[in-house]
C-alpha cells in the first residue's frame, strides 16, 4: 500500500518551503496594497457627492423661497453658476450650479438644480428637484 507522508517533518522546514511561504505572504500583501488607494478614491468620491447633494438641496431651497411669482418669470443662467453664501460670497470649491423651472401646470413650477463637478470638466452630476405652486 501507500505510505502516509507525516504533517511535521521531524527535521524542519526546508529552505524551498520557506522561499514558497515567503512568496505567497508578499503576493497576498501586494494584492492588499492595491486594494486601499480604491477605497480611498471611493470614499472621496462619495464625500463629493455628499457635498454635492448638500449643496443643491441648500440652491434649491432658495430658489423655492423665491416665491411662484419669481420663479416663474425670472432669467435663469444658462451655465453653471459658483455657489455663494449668505453674505454673497463666492464660495471656493469644485462644485457649480444651474436651475432650471418648468410651467408643469397653470398654478405649478417644477424647479431643477443640476450641480456639476469639476469644474470646468463636469465629469459628476447631481440631479434635484421640487415643486413650486402659486398658493
Amino acid at each position: 500500500m501507500g505510505r502516509r507522508l507525516p504533517l511535521f517533518s521531524p527535521t524542519g522546514v526546508s529552505l524551498v518551503e520557506i522561499m514558497v511561504a515567503l512568496v505567497v505572504i508578499v503576493v497576498g500583501l501586494a494584492a492588499l496594497r492595491h486594494a486601499f488607494p480604491t477605497h480611498l478614491a471611493t470614499e472621496q468620491q462619495a464625500l463629493e457627492q455628499v457635498q454635492a447633494t448638500l449643496l443643491g438641496k441648500n440652491q434649491l431651497e432658495q430658489l423655492r423661497l423665491r416665491g411662484f411669482a419669481v420663479l416663474a418669470t425670472a432669467p435663469l443662467a444658462t451655465t453653471p453658476e459658483p455657489f455663494v453664501d449668505s453674505q454673497q460670497q463666492v464660495i471656493d470649491g469644485p462644485f457649480r450650479w444651474q436651475a432650471e423651472v418648468y410651467h408643469e401646470a397653470e398654478d405649478l413650477l417644477a424647479v431643477h438644480v443640476r450641480v456639476v463637478w469639476p469644474w470646468p470638466a463636469q465629469t459628476h452630476l447631481v440631479r434635484l428637484a421640487t415643486y413650486v405652486s402659486r398658493h
